[in-house]
């Protein structure tokens, strides 16, 4: 559907890890977020005022049974971005500001 911006995984019965991605789908406006199970089909309609991370925690536990070892992480290039855009930002406020004030 979109870009995977967090995965959320869990370990299940033998050690097995289980994932749930949440996607964003960066065509819309307001950015839409969807969750996907990479290890089943499962992709619910987010029509709902469930939180998706409580849901993506609900079908881990329910339908892998996987409720140990929960780790919740975000994708390395979208925290790249934000160290690399944060200081550009800064940088264009600075400059604007000299900019005005001359």
């Amino acid at each position: 559907m979109g870009a995977a911006i967090r995965h959320l995984t869990a370990i299940g019965p033998g050690g097995q890890v289980f994932t749930v991605n949440i996607e964003r789908d960066f065509r819309y406006d307001p950015y839409r977020d969807f969750l996907v199970c990479a290890h089943c089909d499962w992709s619910p309609s987010l029509l709902t005022t469930e939180r998706i991370d409580a849901m993506a925690w609900d079908h881990l536990a329910g339908s892998h049974d996987a409720t140990g070892g929960r780790t919740d992480q975000e994708n390395e290039s979208f925290r790249k971005a934000r160290w690399v855009m944060l200081p550009l930002c800064a940088i264009l406020v600075i400059a604007l500001l000299v900019v005005l004030r001359s």
